[in-house]
Order: structure tokens, then C-alpha cells, then sequence
């Protein structure tokens, strides 16, 4: 996979906000401040009878993140995850604003198990 996917569950009546919230900073934090070349998508996964979210942080065009970019995506997403809900909301309230700050909204979607595509068939 050409870039970084990040996966996880939350248990908050205000998850999207949240979810909304830790993307789009991240990504425009990494575009605007950082001035990488990225682009982001964030999905709510239905698996089965599970459900999560999966934010996918990418180069803008067809070549791959360089690995200590990757590094550093998921380090901003993890330290914004640890923010309290109400300085989150609010950093991203006020992040918002900015001109230039890119919003992208969740979406849908509905996975099915492929075994044919699960790692153990490698071994097999």
C-alpha cells in the first residue's frame, strides 16, 4: 500500500466528530503547515457485525510516502488521539477557520471477510 492507513474503534456518542477532528488535522497539518504533498480519505467500516474507522493518508501523486513521513503521520494522529475531547473539538473548531484547511467527511462503507486475501493462505 502506498501510504499510511491507520484503523480503530471508538466508543463515544460523538465519535464522528472525533474521527472528523483527528483526519482532517492530521492531514492538514502534514499539507499545510509541513507543505508535504497529501491527500486523505476516512472511512466507517461495517465488517461483518464490526464496525471501525479507517483514516488513509497519502502522496498526492502515484509515488509512496517516504517511510519517516509515515513515521511522523501516525505520531501526530496518536498525540492528537490523546487530546481530551473538548481541546480537540476546539483546536479543530479553530483550525477550520484557516484559510486553506481541507475538510473531508466520513465515508461509508461495508467489507466483506476474503479469505483468499487473509495472510495464514501464504503458509498454507
Amino acid at each position: 500500500m502506498k501510504g499510511v492507513e491507520i484503523a480503530f474503534q471508538l466508543n463515544n456518542d460523538k465519535e464522528s466528530d472525533v474521527v472528523m477532528a483527528l483526519g482532517n488535522l492530521t492531514g492538514n497539518y502534514f499539507k499545510n503547515v509541513e507543505h508535504m504533498d497529501i491527500t486523505w480519505r476516512i472511512f466507517h467500516v461495517t465488517l461483518d457485525k464490526e464496525k471501525y474507522y479507517r483514516v488513509l493518508y497519502r502522496g498526492e501523486k502515484l509515488s509512496d510516502l517516504h517511510p519517516e513521513n509515515k513515521k511522523r503521520i501516525k505520531k501526530k494522529f496518536d498525540e492528537l488521539g490523546k487530546t481530551d475531547y473538548n481541546t480537540l473539538m476546539n483546536e479543530y473548531e479553530k483550525e477550520s477557520g484557516k484559510e486553506g484547511f481541507k475538510k473531508v467527511g466520513i465515508k461509508e462503507l461495508t467489507e466483506e471477510y476474503d479469505l483468499w486475501q487473509d495472510k495464514l493462505w501464504n503458509y498454507i
